[in-house]
């Protein structure tokens, strides 16, 4: 997941959920509980019901709603392969199972497990590497499938209650708890297109928690959860989930297999600030987006929009697209989400200190090196 000209610090040392490392088994102690006199426990109280709105019946009522999803993938060799562990999310009862794209990326094999503890074969049905979402779809009758009802992540406030069920290390059926510590925070989708709009959660989320539920105070499903910000591949409790009302949007092209289409002016870019318009020598700007580059053939080439391969002054600055202004180029990414492959949009630019309008036509996002919008 490149991208480092995304502006933002943010995504540096971001990590993907979905990959558990095998040192872990080896590391791990048994916790078998045994009787000294002969090898039983007997049998305790059985424990009260939990209290209505807590978090352990929240457990209760969406535990079986998600599952671990176990790939193998082959390296191309007889004896080549690997194996990584992320969770999903059971979203009908037809055995459709929302994931990210990176959990399921290159799968030869997709195994998945159930709370009940009963497993199925999985076939992935759709994939979007740009929004990194996927679909996978398991064979059983209705009464197998237990969906997750969906909340309203637009609605989300900083300090509401964020919990988080997946498989972290393996670790099926695993619930943490915490907040919602920030909204439309970015990351990178392993395209490298940017992932705009994100949550961000301090709920403890580890490898393999990748493609689980983000779970709101009434056990609604607001996110599913993408990657993690940490230096040491662990949790520091910086998280990110993609918001739910984002895979809603895409989930019935992703349960047909449909392609997914991406608008984009196809230029890689970066964040201006004051800061770097001082050290490249750029006077009238000091915010917007720099155009380093317009990737040969694309709709920003065509348009005329001019990027001369490495940072320095003589590259276009957009400032507005269709009058909206532009300082970043998160901004900028989350207005070309609202359009379309074949719009329209005109773009403010600055180009050698002259103010200019440049229209283009969207094209599909293509993956570039360094990508952006």
């Amino acid at each position: 997941m490149a991208a480092a000209m995304l502006a933002a610090g943010l995504v540096v040392g971001s990590i993907g959920g979905g990959a558990v490392g095998a040192l872990l088994a080896s590391h791990r102690t048994t916790a078998t509980n045994t009787n000294a006199n002969n090898g039983t426990v007997a049998a305790g109280v059985a424990a009260p019901a939990p209290s209505p709105g807590s978090f352990a019946a929240i457990y209760q009522q969406t535990k079986d709603s998600v599952v671990t999803i176990t790939t193998s993938v082959s390296g191309g060799g007889a004896r080549s392969f690997s194996q990584a562990e992320g969770s999903g999310i059971v979203v009908d009862t037809q055995g459709d199972i929302l994931t990210n794209a990176h959990v399921v990326d290159g799968a030869s094999q997709v195994q998945v497990a159930f709370s009940d503890g009963h497993t199925a074969t999985g076939q992935v049905k759709g994939v979007d590497q740009s929004a990194d979402l996927a679909v996978v779809q398991v064979s059983g009758s209705a009464d197998q499938f237990h969906p997750l009802a969906a909340g309203n992540s637009d609605a989300l406030k900083v300090g509401d209650t964020a919990l988080a069920i997946g498989s972290p290390f393996g670790l099926q059926g695993t619930l943490t708890a915490g907040i919602i510590s920030g909204l439309n925070r970015s990351s990178t989708a392993p395209t490298g297109r940017a992932l705009t709009g994100m949550i961000q959660t301090d709920a403890p989320i580890n490898p393999g928690n990748s493609g689980g539920a983000l779970l709101d105070a009434q056990g609604k499903l607001i996110g599913i959860n993408d990657s993690i910000q940490s230096p040491v591949e662990g949790n520091v409790g910086v998280g990110f989930a993609i918001p739910i009302n984002r895979a809603e949007s895409l989930l019935p092209s992703l349960e047909k297999g449909i392609a997914i289409q991406h608008p984009a002016l196809g230029i890689t870019a970066q964040t201006l600030t004051a800061s770097t318009a001082s050290q490249l020598g750029i006077t009238g700007a000091t915010s917007g987006v720099l155009v380093i580059a317009a990737a040969p053939g694309g709709p920003a080439a065509a348009a005329g929009l001019r990027g001369s391969g490495q940072a320095d002054a003589s590259d276009d600055i957009i400032t507005a697209i269709d009058g909206h202004p532009i300082a970043t180029v998160d901004e900028l990414t989350q207005y070309l989400d609202t359009k379309k492959v074949g719009d329209r949009v005109t773009l403010s630019v600055i180009r050698n200190g002259q103010h200019i309008s440049v229209g283009v036509t969207l094209g599909n996002f293509q993956p570039q090196p360094s990508a952006t919008p």
